[in-house]
């Protein structure tokens, strides 16, 4: 089983954790729930379907959210979104960010969506510059052929069967973004599968071919009249699902109303909802978006008799007790082992992981005593593991995958009696703040610039810390993986869970971000100084321009407690000359250097994103 853990994590394991349920606690991070007897029959379902379908368009709130939840709960296959940018030239309803943190905020939209409509999540490194005429103008900014890599690597990770854009090649899409996205896609169509075309990312993924690629007709109105024509596949997007009581409609109206920021709050549409789709390249569809696709095991050599042990959970499935169905479903995992790590069965083990562990009613948890740690320092971590099925059941193993700490012994799991396993983790002195991945450097005009290829795609920066528990069930070693996260108990709004953070060992924040001198004469520049660990003490200074001074040379700090906070003033005298430049603050603290300031986003209905962006404010010296 180990031997996968790394391609798992490739296909996201926030994706895995997000789509598990369909209706989980609004906005916040958290160690994912079993699913309710519908939910575990509609995943049952999904094992034995092995197709999947991408949708492709230019911003958050772009994506048609009833075609994401019928692809997912209605045809079972995997499904995913990927939008150009992240949204990062939207208006904000909700706040005062913009820009980048603007991108923070829908990125995490978008997630919260998924976790909804059931569906995984991409991006391209493009940056959402605002409002653009034309495609080409967007191309120009974005660089065509790099973002045109970036859709070649998801397809080629993500291998879908079926391509389907929001926006058409032409005119029609009303904004450069939205046919800059369409006429990528096709692109990338047919460059995906070309092993001469970006070969460089063949050392990370095979070359794919998608069997062809549609455009989804949009309507402006939802009510506004469909013009059909010969040719185009229709779909009702309303269709209602016994299994979850809701329609593909009503999902999406939840969904989209995760894009608060744009203020897309929806209303639930029910009856029947009729889309139309065109096909645009690859193979001809007559009836079906799927049409000649076989979507079952037998598309994968040697995989038939998984699709007979599946067929037979599925059959034997009784929702009063769902763990019956958990010898079968091993049967069937062991077959999935002997065919190798095609990500297609990579993904149906994941899937089939976490089938099981709701059939089990298995709880885990991983939780940091404190919120947050500095890099070189320890975090204790108490975990939980919580059998709630008869089923006999064995945790062999604990550990906090890439740090230093000893594994937790081996413990029998008895039904409904928890064991609380703790561990004490080291840190390395080079672990890397928790930070968006797409912000770790400085951007290009029209491009974020991401150093590692591995990352290219992902929707988030992986956890800092994920626990992994070995569990043995019916003689076989299954590994669950869930993040480290921190937990609070609010008066209010009772227990909340928020994502675990790795940060600088002093936070140094500038009260503005530019300073302005309309003459020679001095200004006061304070800098707050926040102690991201007990005992933390040093000194502060200011690095300036050439002919910029600063009084004094630097001051000094104490603070006892973590998030300890106190003030230094600066006297800051501007050069002669007109000019601009930037103003940096630094401490030296432990033996090491700091320049990193801290943001913190927060919002109800997505998960607390805190940055540490460099500490930095700009110079304008005016005459």
């Amino acid at each position: 089983m180990i031997r996968r853990l790394k391609l798992v994590h490739a296909l996201s394991l926030a994706a895995v954790l997000g789509s598990a349920l369909l209706f989980p606690r609004a906005g916040f991070a958290q160690p994912t729930e079993a699913m309710s007897a519908g939910e575990l029959q509609l995943a049952l379902r999904k094992l034995s379907v092995v197709g999947s379908a991408l949708y492709v368009a230019a911003h958050p709130d772009d994506e048609n959210t009833a075609f994401l939840s019928y692809l997912s709960r209605e045809r079972l296959v995997r499904t995913a979104y990927l939008s150009m940018t992240r949204g990062d030239g939207g208006q904000n309803l909700i706040g005062s960010e913009k820009g980048e943190l603007m991108g923070v905020i829908r990125t995490q939209e978008l997630l919260a969506a998924r976790r909804i409509d059931g569906a995984q999540q991409f991006f391209t490194r493009a940056i959402d510059f605002g409002y653009s005429k034309t495609p080409q103008e967007t191309l120009g900014i974005w660089g065509k052929d790099a973002v045109l890599a970036d859709v070649v690597f998801v397809i080629r990770r993500f291998r879908p069967d079926v391509i389907v854009t929001r926006f058409p090649t032409t005119g029609e899409g009303g904004h450069g973004h939205h046919t800059a996205s369409a006429i990528l896609a096709e692109e990338a169509f047919e460059a995906a599968g070309d092993p001469t075309r970006f070969p460089e990312q063949l050392a990370l993924v095979k070359p794919w071919k998608p069997r062809r690629l549609l455009w989804n007709i949009f309507r402006f109105g939802a009510d506004a009249p469909r013009t059909p024509k010969p040719g185009q596949l229709t779909v009702d997007l309303g269709a209602y699902n016994n299994l979850l009581g809701r329609s593909y409609t009503e999902i999406a109206a939840q969904s989209r109303s995760m894009h608060k920021s744009q203020g897309f709050g929806s209303a639930e549409r029910r009856g029947t909802f009729l889309n139309d789709f065109q096909p645009r390249l690859g193979a001809p569809a007559q009836n079906d978006l799927f049409d000649g696709l076989d979507l079952s095991w037998n598309r994968i050599a040697g995989g038939q008799n998984v699709g007979k042990l599946l067929a037979e959970a599925e059959r034997a499935f009784d929702p009063k007790k769902p763990s019956a169905s958990v010898p079968a479903l091993l049967r069937a995992y062991r077959e999935m082992l002997k065919l190798g790590d095609p990500p297609d069965v990579v993904a149906k083990e994941q899937e089939l992981r976490e089938v099981v562990r709701s059939c089990a009613g298995l709880w885990i948890e991983a939780i940091a005593v404190e919120r947050s740690a500095t890099p070189g320092s320890t975090v204790h971590v108490k975990a939980m593991a919580l059998n709630r099925s008869p089923l006999p059941l064995v945790l062999t193993k604990l550990e906090v995958t890439d740090q230093t700490s000893a594994p937790a012994p081996a413990a029998e799991l008895k039904s409904n009696e928890p064991v609380r396993p703790e561990l004490t983790l080291a840190l390395p002195a080079n672990v890397e703040y928790t930070n968006p991945y797409w912000l770790k450097e400085r951007p290009g005009k029209g491009l974020f610039t991401v150093k590692d290829p591995q990352l290219i795609g992902r929707p988030d920066s992986p956890p800092p810390l994920v626990a992994r528990f070995t569990v043995q069930i019916a003689g076989e070693s299954l590994v669950f993986e869930t993040p480290v996260f921190s937990r609070i108990t609010d008066p209010v709004k009772g227990e909340l869970y928020r994502p675990f953070e790795i940060g600088p060992r002093v936070t140094l924040n500038l009260d503005e971000r530019v300073f302005l001198f309309p003459g020679s004469g001095p200004r006061t520049a304070r800098v707050t100084v926040r102690a991201g660990e007990p005992s933390s003490s040093g000194r502060v200074r200011l690095k300036l321009p050439a002919g910029w001074t600063a009084t004094p040379a630097d001051v000094s700090f104490d603070l006892k407690q973590r998030d300890d906070e106190m003030n230094a003033l600066f006297q800051v005298t501007p050069s002669g000359a007109p000019g601009t430049g930037v103003l940096e603050a630094v401490a030296e603290t432990g033996g090491v250097t700091v320049s990193r300031s801290m943001l913190r986003i927060e919002y109800p209905h997505i998960p607390v994103q805190t940055l540490f962006p460099p500490a930095e404010s700009h110079l304008v010296r005016l005459d």
